[in-house]
């Protein structure tokens, strides 16, 4: 830390590699202006810390943490009494519950202001629907809790001073369920009230717990960020392992024909540049670039795939030689294609054991990474490689911890459940043309995650709808947006799906096992790939280790694709976590069951999951997985209780700054997730005193 008006020429000097020359010297200039002028440090000239970030052309800031918030009432007018604080984002909201007003503010320093600089609010998960207000004007709605969604606050933020947000998040009916219509739910039986709301949202289980069914709330990372007027807004990584080459299609927005821009891109490993892909020209908003690699590791789950190796793309556009905007995106080269019967990952068959997660668990919504790679990990060790997301879009920060721990993805985002009166389309063509741009919504969002190798966009379909047609609709909107060659399953595409029941359906008695015939039958016979998609039924029967021995070598033999098994291969025990909450304490209710974010319990491999083990290594590959994630995370302790605002500035140039808002539980702590491990900057400024701390981010262990 300096002293108080004593230029830090030590702290000019750590700027990031992203902040140019001309800003490194504009920030020394009004120091020197500043010192010389003033003897001490003016509060109004920009400080070292404010231009490392504010001359950043993207930045972000987390604004999880404490909001406040008042339930059931009118959208018509923000409410101006009986706030409540709460941290966000929580758990569901499955209690009835209509509606909910957040609204929490964000200092935004003057030096953060910049022509040609656009700011925005992104919710990575909010369900159903959400109106974002900022200082009280309405800037942008959205339908759906499947993918995340932006909103430009840029004509209501006002420099220097604190500014209001304030988020309506609405359960799935009337005006609420999509835009332009107003369902009248009359019709629906009188112990399910939602039920055209219902057809909307992913299943719950049972119709004892449809309530639960239609929840409201912000679940998933809310993040404040900026970026240039011109601007990419879409980066798809391609990568070819058949043609051994990589290529970017980008989507850049806010161009204008007063100026011609450049895009070009470079591989990073770590902060060490290993591939260039030459600039081309922006045309009408979009530019490919392309180039040959001859030597990339290759992403996979382990031998004989490969390993879970995530490289970082920096792409950048270009005016007059001058850089005006830079983003980065993960990603993993591998390409994963169906040959004949097959489907292969990096040339190699794939097989997937898989699990999934049942809907409503909180631990799918707990935004946490340490307990999600926990659970990748505790899966590894019972043999499974592959998770489908089912009954609802698994979100983010579980898609990063996949690929970084290389757990295989299927990528689900909506099953209805099947129990009869949960849930009724109010018109079938409207129901499908609203999932259909979802669909699309999803898939754009998703694709760039290399765990993700196989899509299954929906489940079962809500009564009344033509599954076979409307799961083709939607494949063909998916494969619009994905043109890799990463396989589609169900609806008439690349991959069939089998539904597989434990108890033998011919049998009378119910302490018969399925002997696997029927399933071998359809393997044999079928000219596509075949993927056990859910194994259900009586796992309390005394044959069930044997069905699970038989059907596990006949699927593999016989060359299927994997299978889903949806049994407890893992159970729960007390634990003491040695691990900060990311999310900052108190994120989460402190019931065992509901596995907070301290997380209070792990998981251990069942007796059928160390059988699950047994099978993994005897057919498949003789070592189970073992990984661990490579992102990092930090905690910076003991700061001033008055600092707004704090980043994480990449030394290595392998990402922009990214911020939080510290505790406000007078802890004086911040908590960061940042991409890539390694060596970073603590940024703040306090009472005129820049801090300017160099920081080791590690990656954390899975446990």
């Amino acid at each position: 830390m300096t002293n108080p008006g004593i230029f830090s020429l030590k702290a000019v000097n750590e700027f990031p590699p992203h902040v140019s020359s001309k800003n490194r010297a504009r920030a020394v200039t009004l120091w020197i202006v500043a010192v010389a002028l003033f003897g001490v440090l003016n509060l109004s000239v920009p400080s070292v810390a404010q231009v490392i970030v504010g001359s950043a052309p993207r930045a972000e800031v987390s604004l999880n943490g404490i909001w406040s918030y008042v339930l059931n009432q009118s959208q018509n007018q923000i409410p101006t009494t009986g706030w409540m604080p709460e941290r966000v984002p929580a758990l569901p909201l499955e209690d009835g519950t209509s509606s909910v007003w957040y609204k929490r503010t964000i200092n935004v320093p003057s030096t953060w202001m910049s022509s040609g600089r656009r700011f925005v609010l992104e919710l990575e998960k909010s369900g159903h629907y959400a109106a974002v207000y900022c200082n009280g004007t309405f800037m942008g709605e959205h339908f759906g809790q499947f993918s995340p969604f932006t909103v430009d606050l840029t004509s209501a933020i006002v420099g220097g001073q604190d500014n209001e947000i304030e988020i309506y998040v609405h359960k799935a009916d009337t005006t609420y369920v999509r835009k332009g219509v107003n369902i009248n739910q009359s019709s629906c039986p009188s112990n399910n009230p939602d039920c055209i709301g219902n057809a909307y949202r992913g299943a719950a289980p049972s119709l004892a717990k449809v309530i639960e069914r239609n929840w409201v709330g912000l679940v998933g990372d809310i993040t404040f960020s900026w970026h240039p007027t011109e601007y990419v807004s879409d980066v798809f990584v391609i990568p070819s392992v058949r043609n051994m080459a990589l290529q970017a299609d980008l989507e850049v927005s806010g161009t204008t024909s007063a100026h011609v821009t450049i895009a070009q891109a470079t591989v990073l490993d770590g902060s060490n540049p290993v591939l260039t892909l030459p600039p081309v020209l922006v045309t009408a908003g979009v530019a490919t670039l392309q180039a040959p690699w001859s030597n990339p590791v290759m992403w996979g789950p382990g031998p004989p795939y490969g390993q879970p190796k995530l490289y970082t793309l920096q792409t950048q556009l270009l005016q007059a030689g001058h850089v005006i905007d830079t983003i980065y995106t993960r990603f993993g080269f591998r390409e994963v294609w169906v040959d004949g019967k097959d489907i292969l990952l990096n040339g190699q068959r794939l097989w997937m054991a898989s699990n999934y997660i049942n809907s409503l668990q909180a631990i799918r919504y707990i935004n946490d990474r340490r307990p999600q790679a926990f659970l990748f990990h505790t899966a590894q060790a019972a043999g499974l490689n592959t998770f489908e997301t089912h009954w609802d879009d698994i979100g983010r920060p579980w898609l990063d911890v996949a690929d970084e721990m290389g757990m295989v993805i299927i990528g689900t985002f909506f099953c209805d459940g099947r129990p009869i009166g949960q849930s009724k389309v109010d018109s079938v063509s409207g129901w499908t043309d609203w999932m259909i741009a979802t669909a699309q919504e999803w898939a754009k969002a998703r694709r760039n995650h290399p765990s993700l190798l196989m899509w299954r966009p929906m489940d079962r379909l809500p009564y009344g709808v033509d599954e076979a047609a409307t799961w083709m609709h939607i494949d063909q909107a998916v494969a619009a947006t994905d043109p890799s060659a990463r396989p589609i399953a169900d609806g008439g595409g690349d991959v069939d799906t089998w539904l597989q029941m434990i108890g033998a359906r011919i049998q009378t008695t119910t302490d018969k096992c399925d002997n696997g015939s029927r399933m071998a039958q359809k393997l044999s016979s079928d000219p596509k790939p075949l993927f056990t998609r859910e194994i259900f039924g009586n796992f309390g029967l005394n044959c069930v280790n044997s069905f699970f021995e038989t059907y596990y070598k006949k699927a593999f033999v016989g060359g299927g694709a994997g299978l889903n098994v949806a049994i407890p291969t893992y159970g729960n025990g007390p634990i003491t976590p040695s691990w900060f909450s990311i999310s900052g304490s108190g994120n989460r209710s402190v019931d065992l069951l509901q596995l907070p974010n301290w997380m209070t319990r792990k998981w251990i491999p069942t007796d059928l999951g160390n059988e699950f083990a047994s099978l993994y290594e005897q057919y498949f590959q003789p070592t189970l997985l073992d990984t661990s994630p490579t992102s990092g995370d930090y905690q910076a302790s003991g700061l001033p209780t008055a600092v707004q605002s704090v980043f994480l500035v990449s030394s290595g140039g392998v990402s922009n700054p990214v911020g939080v808002i510290e505790a406000e539980d007078g802890s004086g702590t911040a908590w960061f997730i940042v991409p890539e491990a390694g060596n970073y900057k603590l940024v703040y400024t306090y009472n005129g005193q820049d801090v300017v701390q160099n920081v080791v981010v590690t990656a954390p262990p899975p446990f």
